[in-house]
């Protein structure tokens, strides 16, 4: 197959950064794979005269290209990055693997765990969670509830709250 990889540049979008050069790379390369698109590597008049472009895997992404996730494939995407006081990287990343739905089941109650190393310490870690229950919405109660109950470690002082869900 010939030309199906996009290259670019991330030095042409926002300039030279030497050591930082590599992660610039990643955070783009991280960018793409959310917004499913590959983004313009910017004054690209024509690619090098010495390079066949159209003899080779590749060709330069010298404008956005839609990267839609396809089943059985995850995406790639390399990054390699030289700096002129001879800082060198390169890595290869693929995206993370799509996390199916899951079904959510429909629960009355809740009970969540407050634990804290002191009566105080349980008191201020009951009022966070309060507020911060009263912005979520009611299919995430049972997931709060889940990581507060395991996520934490238990401590000396603890109290078990039960309650419903206020949008039923």
């Amino acid at each position: 197959r010939t030309q199906f990889c996009a290259i670019g540049s991330v030095k042409s979008n926002i300039g030279h950064l030497e050591p930082a050069a590599g992660l610039a790379g990643v955070v783009k390369v991280l960018l793409a794979f959310e917004r499913e698109q590959i983004p313009p590597t910017l004054h690209v008049q024509r690619p090098n005269d010495h390079i066949r472009f159209e003899e080779s895997p590749f060709f330069v992404a010298d404008q956005v290209v839609a990267w839609p996730r396809t089943t059985g494939s995850p995406r790639r995407g390399a990054v390699s990055a030289f700096g002129m006081g001879g800082v060198n990287a390169h890595v290869i990343l693929e995206e993370p693997p799509v996390v199916a739905g899951r079904e959510v089941v429909p629960q009355e109650s809740f009970v969540v765990k407050v634990s804290a190393s002191s009566e105080e310490g349980v008191r201020r870690l009951a009022g966070d969670y309060a507020r911060a229950l009263s912005r979520v919405a009611g299919d995430g109660v049972g997931d709060f509830g889940f990581t507060a109950n395991v996520g934490r470690a238990s401590h000396r002082f603890r109290v078990a709250v039960s309650g419903v869900d206020g949008a039923g």
